[in-house]
């Protein structure tokens, strides 16, 4: 059987920069003219935002602003291709086009002599949104935003996010880089928080803490072992949050650019700070989404009423109830487990923000439906009324748009000419380092992972080819990596190479940690490839009796027709870990398979309800209630799978079959019509078709189905059917005959045959 979710498988300064030729490009001229329905822009990214979160906090009153934003705006779901790397995902944003082509890929880059640096603008090899508007001669101010130090020459401003690393503690060295132009530095400094200025009612506002604690993060505050206190960590981040709030409020009431950026980490700090505590951690995550409420009134009230502001995130993050596992071993950081694929969009005018009564009630979110990283460059430049570069993948999501702006045609244009600034020279001093560290973002490794990043980046979008030849190079710079093994196993399977795949699937499972990480999938693999001895070998390589081991084993013993010894090991393996999306799914197939459906409910039932936001599990409960009969159970499984999956188009064709099933036929089609086309979709779309007596979109979809290759008995039967209906006696005679053909056992048909007679064959 199919499953609904199977589908899941700062910084030390620089010398100041020279202003190079490159920048000529932003040197003063006449302002394009803009277009009637043009706006200035005002973006908010709010990093690891997450709808899941916000939703709650709104119907409880506590984020006005975002209650406006949800019910008098347009919202959407960010959906981003791991790997879910901030300063990748906040790069794409800003130019609009692939990592690989913007460079930005990791959040540090080794440099020449072995050492590190964060990750800055000299590794952005793309023009962002704020080059293309000072070329167009519109002003911009951009504030904190991943990569922009050191600070680049623009029509307007920037303050780097090396701002509130250096500014906010008595650490700084020098200060020409981190804000362009240096004349706009006084300003800049008018408007930080001190981290030592913070009292105790100021983190007593995020998270309950005794006179003991308070004192210790103060102390930690102003040393160097800041980032092993959560508190003083905390600290750090409300004083950043603070300092870049004020300093982009400033740039919108002095400045009035015509495109604002600005970007606060602090929903994703706190989040990684406190979801594992489960006394203190809620109220931590409340208060900084409550912040980044507070922020967005500020910049709407500062802003033009017609200003359109946006409002989006890199990823989502997941509840305190998913079944996270961290993997200390994992070379990217164990926090990554964390970040989900799905974040925020939303688009309102900055008055709508601000006037008028305070919505009340749940959200109302409009329907904007999905968009990517790569469509927020081209939005942003549409409703500026500039010409989006021909280089962007992406698309203007104009459905997030005012109709006066979205009706305007989107307008391409040959990319900008751009170099970045000198390329960085000086290591970090370890700060940067130790506060990734912190947040479980930098893991068993001493050196960037850009590399394997972009070949993950590349694997998940289907460039298998340049994914091959990234990760080729990784494994013979470090034939340790265990990731890359495993990535590039899969991409072999992936074109066609089984025997080179298991090869590496082996090499991988050799390595430490790797048989957690893939050993069912490799055995799988190796099994279903004819591969047994290879399969023999990774388990004893596996060797324990963890949960992964037992889920292998399982996979052996079901593939030589051992049903009892695979049920027995996938049920120790849930034993074990109850939430085994691997140990789970399998005992189900091979319980329907045999026949015992019933069975298969408790443990997923299980399942489902200690991890409830996790959505493969929640599908799968689906899964079995719809094969046990409960169609409304079944129901409410799927609807909320996919509201924690909103991407997830199986579980969207699983919701339309519960629904049919309790002759829901209008809401089915409905649902149905907003999957992916697939085989399956066209199957179910005609039978839906088929009930509402719709006999020309019955036949539509079920010949769709037919010519792709599903020549089942239903299909043949319910197409011959339809064809009757419209009087199409000799296709529903030929149809019916190619059923008989295919099961002859079919008396019900044989008699319909009959009765339109021979003659029409």
């Amino acid at each position: 059987m199919r499953h609904s979710l199977r589908f899941f498988r700062h910084h030390s300064l620089l010398p100041a920069l020279t202003v190079v030729a490159c920048l000529a490009l932003l040197a003063p001229r006449a302002s394009t003219p803009q277009p009637a329905g043009a706006r200035r822009i005002v973006l908010l990214g709010l990093d690891a935002a997450d709808w899941l979160a916000i939703d709650p906090l709104v119907t409880a009153g506590k984020l006005p602003t975002f209650a406006r934003l949800e019910q008098l705006g347009r919202t959407g779901i960010m959906l981003s291709t791991p790997p879910l790397v901030s300063p990748m995902i906040w790069t794409t944003i800003a130019t609009g086009v692939e990592p690989e082509n913007h460079g930005v890929l990791d959040f540090m880059v080794d440099l020449p002599d072995g050492r590190q640096a964060p990750v800055g603008s000299s590794q952005r090899l793309a023009p962002a949104i704020w080059n293309m508007f000072s070329a167009a001669g519109r002003r911009v101010a951009v504030v904190g935003w991943w990569a922009t130090w050191p600070a680049e020459q623009v029509r307007g401003t920037i303050a780097s996010d090396a701002i509130a690393p250096q500014l906010t503690r008595q650490t700084i060295r020098s200060t020409s880089d981190l804000v362009s132009p240096l004349s706009a530095l006084p300003r800049v400094l008018n408007r930080v928080t001190k981290v030592d200025a913070l009292t105790r009612h100021d983190l007593a506002a995020y998270i309950p803490l005794t006179d003991q604690e308070y004192a210790a993060a103060r102390a930690a505050a102003s040393g160097p072992g800041l980032y092993d206190n959560p508190l003083a960590h905390l600290a750090a981040v409300i004083a950043a949050t603070r300092t870049y709030a004020a300093v982009a409020e400033d740039a919108l009431r002095t400045d009035a650019p015509d495109l604002l950026a600005v970007y606060l980490e602090s929903i994703d700090t706190v989040s990684h700070l406190f979801i594992r505590d489960p006394r203190r951690g809620r109220q931590a995550i409340d208060r900084a989404y409550q912040d980044a409420d507070n922020v967005l009134r500020r910049l709407a009230e500062a802003s033009r009423p017609d200003a359109l502001v946006i409002v989006c995130s890199d990823h989502g993050f997941h509840p305190a109830t998913a079944a996270i596992v961290e993997d200390p071993a994992n070379l990217a950081g164990p926090a990554t487990a964390w970040h989900r694929p799905y974040g925020i969009v939303a688009v309102a005018t900055a008055g709508s923000l601000i006037s008028g009564e305070r919505p009340s009630g749940p959200p109302a979110r409009g329907a904007g439906g999905i968009i990517t990283p790569l469509d927020v460059a081209p939005t942003v430049l549409h409703a500026a009324g500039l010409s989006i570069a021909s280089d962007m993948p992406g698309r203007a999501a104009t459905e997030l748009l005012p109709s006066d702006v979205a009706a305007r045609p989107v307008v391409r244009s040959a990319p900008l000419r751009y170099s970045p600034p000198a390329p960085i020279t000086r290591a970090d001093d370890g700060e940067a380092r130790n506060r990734l560290r912190a947040l479980g973002y930098v893991g068993a490794t001493t050196t960037s992972l850009a590399r394997q990043n972009l070949a993950e980046s590349l694997f998940r979008r289907g460039k298998y080819g340049a994914a091959e030849r990234e990760l080729r190079a990784l494994v013979e710079a470090r034939p340790r990596n265990v990731a890359a093994q495993l990535w590039l196993a899969q991409t072999l399977m992936r074109t066609g190479r089984p025997r080179e795949a298991i090869a590496a699937f082996e090499r991988a499972i050799a390595l430490p940690g790797g048989a957690r990480d893939a050993l069912a999938e490799a055995v799988d693999a190796a099994v279903t490839n004819g591969a047994a001895d290879a399969a023999e070998r990774m388990l004893r390589a596996g060797g324990t009796t963890q949960p992964y081991v037992r889920v292998a084993r399982g996979i052996v013993a079901d593939a030589r027709h051992g049903a009892r010894t695979a049920e027995r090991e996938w049920r120790a393996a849930l034993a074990a870990e109850p939430t085994s999306f691997d140990a789970a799914s399998r005992l189900f197939d091979l319980l329907v398979r045999g026949g015992r459906a019933r069975e298969a409910l408790e443990p997923l039932e299980r399942a489902a309800r200690l991890a409830p936001d996790d959505a493969r599990l929640v599908a799968l409960a689906g899964d079995a209630r719809l094969a046990n009969g409960d169609a409304a159970g079944a129901e409410r499984a799927f609807r909320r799978a996919l509201d924690l999956a909103p991407d997830g188009d199986a579980v969207r064709l699983a919701l339309g079959r519960a629904m049919l099933k309790q002759q829901k036929t209008a809401e089915a089609i409905a649902t149905l019509g907003r999957a992916v086309p697939s085989l399956d979709r066209h199957v179910l779309l005609g039978a839906a078709y088929s009930t509402a007596r719709d006999w020309p979109h019955a036949v539509e979809h079920l010949q769709q189905a037919l010519d792709g290759g599903r020549a089942t008995t239903d299909v043949l039967n319910g197409l011959g059917w339809a064809h009757l209906q419209l009087g199409h006696r000799r296709d529903a005679a030929a149809l019916f005959a190619r059923s008989l053909d295919v099961r002859p056992n079919q008396p019900e048909i044989r008699k319909l045959l009959r009765d339109l007679g021979g003659a029409f064959l």
